[in-house]
């Protein structure tokens, strides 16, 4: 594919504007070198004097020397980060939840990317079975690290049965790690746990390969696998239940034992889930060390728990005027959340319902708050609004909603729904809030503050 800068924007004032760079313009080549991504752009733009060779949308052509001073910004902003469009996913994982999607969503949300580029710039975990050894080499000279790598399970004949690559060829995935690990590329790594497939012994094994891999490889997640109710015509699978995920708890307690006395370092973590199914206590905050992999929800609940210990100190013992709200969270979050609304509701002044939503749009076991759609919002406040067992100001004077439910750098949710449609749906104000211990607290210390920023 032939690569597409295209200037989403120019900074007024900057070098760009000054040379007459506009947004619309298409950047075709920095000092005769062609940019395949922002990675490339930023290679080549850190030179004392840089030409860009220029087309404008009525494909008119020019050139221009800027003097640089080494500064890999120059003003401009780019559509996309990646302008030979975005690497698609080649596997046909049995888990994979683009499959299990409804119909009639949007159609970018269908499309499954498998881009190295994007694992380094925004965090996305890649299988890296599209990668070819030109990738691997760019990957080492550039210093791409860290990498997200889903791994799943180092026994190569298992792995290619998840990735739904028994009959085809696919790169094998330790020696790629351990060609990383030699080129000094760290890379944090997550196991997708499928009943029956990838638990058990093929766990420990994982674990194990990918410790001697470590610091390099330098951290390990495990999180459950998501089963959505829209799997007609996939492969039947098993969700995690309590007795297996009690199972993975002490698999990976007793891999961090084994990794702390080793490595000085505990590696390996389970995500939040596992904990509640297996009614355990979540681990103490310094046991997710730096909290490694916050964002594939490992670590969130003990965040949140002692962040809201931390702003339990300076709340009011009551406020001057009244507040009533409703929180809203998922279903997994609600276990998380639940202590710190009881707490605020010590506060003279101040009540707080808690409200967790079932997920009806990608079915009920699908129970994490950022998958939480905006239709299902409206279907229970509307529901708890005409129960009559709700408290008489439920939903109170406002809703609040983390802003994790809504889609990366929008106000719109998964299903397009967007914070206005809820009010008009529901009669309700609604306040979209940072998914924090903070966020929730300064409902009640600041309840007519805005709305945190999104995005």
């Amino acid at each position: 594919m032939i690569a597409s800068a295209v200037v989403a924007k120019v900074e007024p004032g900057s070098r760009a504007e000054l040379a007459g760079i506009a947004s619309g313009d298409t950047l075709i080549s920095i000092n005769g070198h062609s940019v395949r991504d922002i990675i490339d752009y930023q290679y080549h733009v850190a030179s004392p004097s840089v030409h860009l060779e220029v087309t404008r949308p009525d494909g008119s052509a020019f050139g221009v020397t800027i003097d640089n001073d080494y500064d890999t910004r120059l003003g401009i902003r780019f559509e996309e980060l990646v302008f030979d469009g975005e690497k698609r996913c080649a596997n046909s994982c049995v888990f994979c939840f683009i499959d299990q999607l409804p119909p009639g969503m949007r159609h970018s949300v269908y499309f499954k990317d498998d881009d190295y580029r994007l694992s380094f710039l925004q965090g996305n975990f890649v299988t890296l079975t599209n990668l070819g050894d030109s990738d691997v080499e760019r990957i080492i000279s550039l210093r791409l690290s860290p990498l997200y790598v889903s791994v799943h399970a180092t026994d190569e004949q298992i792995r290619r049965a998840l990735l739904g690559r028994s009959h085809a060829r696919t790169r094998p995935v330790l020696p790629t790690l351990r060609r990383f690990a030699q080129g000094r590329i760290e890379f944090h790594a997550q196991v997708v746990l499928v009943p029956g497939l990838n638990d058990g012994a093929a766990l420990e094994q994982t674990i194990a390969d990918l410790a001697r891999l470590w610091p390099w490889c330098a951290s390990l997640g495990v999180v459950p696998v998501g089963l959505t109710s829209h799997r007609q015509g996939l492969e039947r699978l098993e969700m995690v239940d309590s007795n297996l995920a009690r199972k993975v708890v002490g698999q990976v307690h007793a891999a961090q034992r084994h990794s702390l006395a080793e490595r000085g370092a505990r590696f390996v973590f389970a995500a939040d889930e596992f904990y509640y199914l297996a009614r355990q206590e979540m681990p103490a905050g310094n046991e997710y060390e730096d909290f490694p992999q916050l964002e594939n929800g490992i670590g969130l609940s003990r965040l949140f728990l002692d962040e809201f210990e931390e702003a339990e100190r300076s709340l009011p013992q009551r406020v001057a005027d009244p507040v009533s709200f409703t929180a809203v969270t998922g279903v997994l979050g609600a276990q998380a959340i639940a202590p710190a609304c009881n707490r605020l509701n010590r506060i003279e002044g101040v009540n707080v319902n808690l409200l967790a939503v079932p997920n009806r749009f990608f079915g009920e076991g699908v129970t994490v708050s950022g998958l939480v759609v905006g239709a299902d919002i409206v279907a229970a406040l509307n529901q708890a609004k005409s129960s009559q067992t709700a408290s008489a100001r439920f939903p109170g004077d406002f809703v609040a909603i983390p802003d994790v439910m809504l889609r990366r750098g929008e106000r719109r949710f998964l299903d397009d729904i967007t914070p206005d449609d809820i009010e008009r749906a529901t009669g309700t104000a609604v306040k979209i809030v940072h998914a924090s211990a903070g966020g929730l607290a300064g409902c009640v210390t600041q309840p007519d503050g805005p709305d945190w920023e999104v995005g």
